[in-house]
C-alpha cells in the first residue's frame, strides 16, 4: 500500500466514476483500476461495487474511506503548515521543457499562473524532448512539455500547442518571391530539415517520403538549420519558432498541404509518480488557460492529433 493508492481511492470514492476519477488525477482508466484492485488484494476486501454505469462504496469501503479521509486530511494540513513556515506555501515545480518553448509559450504561461498564486515557484529546465520525457519518468522534473516521445508507457501526453511547419529559403532562392508551396513541388530543391532520429525529424521524414521528396536530415534545432540555409541555396522544414526571428535574410513560406496540427506540443506528466496539489492546480490551469491548439475544418475546439 502505498500514498498514491490512497489518494486515488479517495477520489474514486469521492466521484464513484471511473473514467472521471483517472481525468481528474491526470491518470489512464486502467492505472487506476490497478491500483485499486492491488489495495482490494492487499486489504482482502472488495471497496466498490458497481450502481448502473456508476460504482459505490461497499461497507467496507465506507469504513475504510473514513480512514483515509481523515489520515489524509492531517497529512495535507501537516504538509500546508510546514510550507506556510517555510515560505513555499505554494510549493515548487520542476518544469522541463523544450527550448523553442523558452522564447514564447511558458514565461507567458508562468506569468499569467503567478498572478493567480504568487507562492508558487518554478524551476525550469531544458533539453531535447526524448531528454525532457525522460526527466519526467524519472521523477526529475514534475512536468514537461515536449514533442510526442515513443515507448515511455508509463507517460500521459497531453496536447497544449502547436508550431506549424513551413518552409524557409533566403532571400536570393528561386522560391523567395512566393508565399506558399506544397510538397511535391520541392521534388526540384536541394531540401534539408531535422535529424530523423528526433521527434520531429521523423514526423518531417514521414510527410516527405508520402510525396516521393528526398531531404538530407542533418541537424538538431531551427537556429542550426536557420544558419545553414541563410548562407546556401537550399530550402528547409521546419517549426516555425521564435529562434527564426533573428535572421533577417530568412523567406517564409507556407506549406500548403501539410496540416497546421502535424506538430504538436504536448504537456506530459507521470500516470506512475505522484502529482502533487500545486503540480495538479498548475497543469489544469495550464489546459483551462493557455492551450493554443489550431481551429481546422471539421474539427472544433482544436485538434487533438498528430505528433512530433
Amino acid at each position: 500500500m502505498n500514498l498514491s493508492q490512497l489518494y486515488y481511492f479517495r477520489k474514486l470514492a469521492e466521484v464513484q466514476h471511473y473514467t472521471e476519477a483517472a481525468k481528474a488525477l491526470y491518470i489512464t482508466q486502467p492505472a487506476l483500476s490497478d491500483a485499486i484492485a492491488s489495495l482490494e488484494k492487499e486489504l482482502g476486501v472488495a471497496l466498490f461495487q458497481k450502481k448502473g454505469r456508476n460504482i459505490q462504496l461497499t461497507k467496507y469501503g465506507e469504513e475504510f474511506y473514513e480512514y483515509v479521509h481523515q489520515s489524509l486530511g492531517i497529512l495535507e494540513h501537516g504538509i500546508a503548515a510546514v510550507k506556510e513556515r517555510s515560505g513555499e506555501m505554494g510549493g515548487v515545480i520542476d518544469i522541463g521543457c523544450i527550448p523553442t518553448l523558452l522564447g514564447d509559450f511558458l514565461p507567458n504561461a508562468l506569468e499569467h499562473y503567478e498572478t493567480r498564486s504568487p507562492m508558487t515557484k518554478f524551476n525550469v529546465y531544458h533539453g531535447m524532448s526524448i531528454d525532457v520525457a525522460k526527466g519526467v519518468a524519472s521523477g526529475k522534473y514534475d512536468i514537461g512539455f515536449c514533442s510526442m516521445v515513443e515507448n515511455e508507457p508509463d507517460l500521459v501526453f497531453v496536447p497544449v500547442m502547436y508550431q506549424e511547419l513551413i518552409l524557409i529559403v533566403n532571400d536570393r532562392h528561386p522560391l523567395a518571391s512566393r508565399t506558399e508551396v506544397c510538397l511535391q513541388e520541392l521534388k526540384d530543391y536541394r531540401l534539408t530539415t531535422y535529424r530523423d532520429t528526433i521527434p520531429i525529424g521523423k514526423v518531417v521524414r514521414a510527410l516527405l517520403k508520402k510525396k516521393g521528396v528526398e531531404a538530407g536530415y542533418s541537424y538538431d534545432d531551427e537556429i542550426s538549420i536557420a544558419g545553414q540555409i541563410c548562407t546556401s541555396s537550399k530550402a528547409a522544414i521546419v517549426a516555425d519558432t521564435p529562434f527564426l526571428q533573428q535572421f533577417s535574410q530568412l523567406v517564409k513560406l507556407k506549406l500548403s498541404d501539410v496540416p497546421a496540427d502535424t506538430r504538436l506540443i504536448y504537456m506530459v506528466y507521470s500516470r506512475k509518480n505522484f502529482i502533487t496539489a500545486p503540480v495538479e492546480a498548475f497543469a489544469n490551469f495550464i489546459i483551462t488557460h493557455e492551450m493554443k491548439l489550431p481551429e481546422l475544418p471539421g474539427k472544433a475546439g482544436g485538434s487533438q492529433q498528430g505528433g512530433s
